[in-house]
């Protein structure tokens, strides 16, 4: 690599590096985008104490809770893993396991009362 070239290498990378990973390879140089960070997780709370439990959780208990009472009968949820997907599981009559994923409580929730209302979908 010439000066030149490690100066061009340098220049694009600093214009380009936070939404592309820029790489020399035996073949030339090489840019494969950069995987778009989740949105940030805002939690908002009236006192310390409830801050404080909703850091420890990494997500609002009452919330969970509001979503196992009105639809833990039908569904099983569950935290994939901390940071991210929430999931609820139901068995249908015929056997089949019903799967709804979503990035938070508050979509899960919506999305098993839209659940609700749906005819379930043929398995493929």
């Amino acid at each position: 690599m010439t000066g030149d070239d490690a100066a061009s290498l340098t220049a694009l990378t600093s214009d380009y590096g936070q939404l592309w990973e820029i790489s020399r390879t035996p073949k030339g140089v090489r840019a494969q985008k950069r995987n778009s960070p989740a949105p940030p997780v805002v939690f908002t709370a009236p006192t310390v104490p409830a801050l404080r439990e909703l850091l420890e959780h990494g997500y609002d208990p009452a919330t969970l809770a509001a979503v196992i009472r009105d639809f833990g009968g039908e569904w099983q949820v569950e935290h994939i893993d901390p940071g991210s997907a929430w999931i609820a599981l139901s068995r249908g009559d015929d056997g089949l396991i019903q799967v709804i994923a979503a990035n938070d409580l508050g979509t899960l929730r919506n999305s098993l009362g839209r659940s609700q209302d749906e005819a379930p979908r043929k398995a493929t």
